[in-house]
């Protein structure tokens, strides 16, 4: 369901409407509605929605956005519940974005249905088509777009590097064969995204994880029923200079901590342990052993939040996390 004009159904106060008031040549205009762009819109949205429709099972509302996800008989039974609510609270519907009883949906910029999420072909279409950038401007506009899917490519940040460098002002913008080849790759990489697993948020996950000396990697993977893993999302980042320099286990540490923040939303409550597979067997016993290093203790109390489970795993079957790891370091052998 799509909520029409959100912002514009919510009142403003008197006061509200003073301080929000604006000065043309002509007149001094004040708002009556929440208008688009103050700070606090998205959230005071937000909290009307769920103060709304909170208590409702089966219902998610992400700003104008509601989704069910239920079975046939019990959606009729939400839909009649949702309409008597939304008619109480005077929030009006857009009737040509409503979709109802649908296996597959578009839902916050992907393709969700049938356990799987998907990219939203015309918007890969787009970007296929998007011609080759001759401002920064342009460029920010491209690459904004592609990093909206940059969860389905497990190597984003080191094919599109090229491309964010020509975003600094300190040196002059200039479409170099490098830059060409980095456009080209990905658009194809987004054209080959594979699709991902919708999360079960009743059944466990399994996180890979690895750093080598550039950067950390890791993917978030989960069972089926026949015992294959299938992948939810991917994660990669860069090690700043500072970083590089830390050692082997303060590396496979902090990669593991932003891939655990990362995907916080997943495993940060998980009443089941979420398997870590890392090549870098010491991280296994990192809350058992003693040390001096106080950095690695600080970052040891950090994983305690998780209820985790690490495992060792060898490089050689660790393959994803691997290379997404060395993806931002050229000369690293693999």
């Amino acid at each position: 369901l799509d909520l029409l004009k959100g912002y514009w159904q919510v009142p403003l106060t008197p006061f509200a409407s003073k301080v929000s008031a604006f000065v043309t040549p002509d007149n001094l205009l004040q708002y009556t509605v929440l208008p688009f762009g103050m700070r606090n819109a998205p959230a005071t949205f937000q909290r009307l929605v769920n103060h709304v429709l909170g208590d409702i099972p089966c219902c998610s509302a992400y700003l104008d956005e509601l989704s069910f996800i239920c079975r046939r008989g019990i959606c009729i039974q939400t839909l009649q519940q949702v309409f008597v609510r939304l008619k109480f609270a005077n929030l009006t519907l857009n009737l040509a974005k409503c979709e109802f009883v649908k296996a597959m949906v578009r839902y916050l910029g992907k393709e969700v249905g049938h356990g799987q999420v998907r990219a939203l072909s015309d918007k890969i279409q787009a970007m296929v088509s998007f011609p080759p950038p001759t401002t920064r401007r342009e460029l920010r506009r491209f690459l904004g777009m592609a990093g909206f899917y940059r969860c389905f490519c497990h190597n984003f940040s080191v094919v599109a590097q090229p491309l964010t460098d020509m975003l600094s002002t300190h040196i002059p913008f200039a479409l170099t064969l490098e830059c060409q080849n980095a456009f080209v790759s990905l658009q194809k990489l987004l054209c080959c995204a594979p699709v991902l697993v919708a999360p079960a948020l009743s059944r466990p996950f399994k996180l890979e994880v690895d750093a080598s000396q550039a950067g950390a990697g890791a993917v978030l993977l989960q069972e089926d029923v026949d015992g294959l893993d299938h992948p939810v999302c991917y994660f990669s980042r860069k090690f700043n200079p500072a970083q590089q320099n830390y050692s082997t286990i303060e590396k496979e540490t902090i990669a593991l901590i932003w891939a655990l923040q990362h995907f916080h939303v997943y495993v940060g409550n998980s009443k089941t342990a979420t398997l870590v597979f890392t090549d870098h067997n010491p991280l296994v016993f990192l809350s058992r052993m003693y040390n001096s290093n106080q950095r690695l203790m600080r970052r040891a109390l950090l994983l305690q939040e998780f209820n985790l489970e690490i495992r060792h795993k060898r490089g050689a079957e660790n393959v994803i996390a691997d290379a997404l790891s060395r993806s931002f370091n050229h000369e690293a052998p693999l």
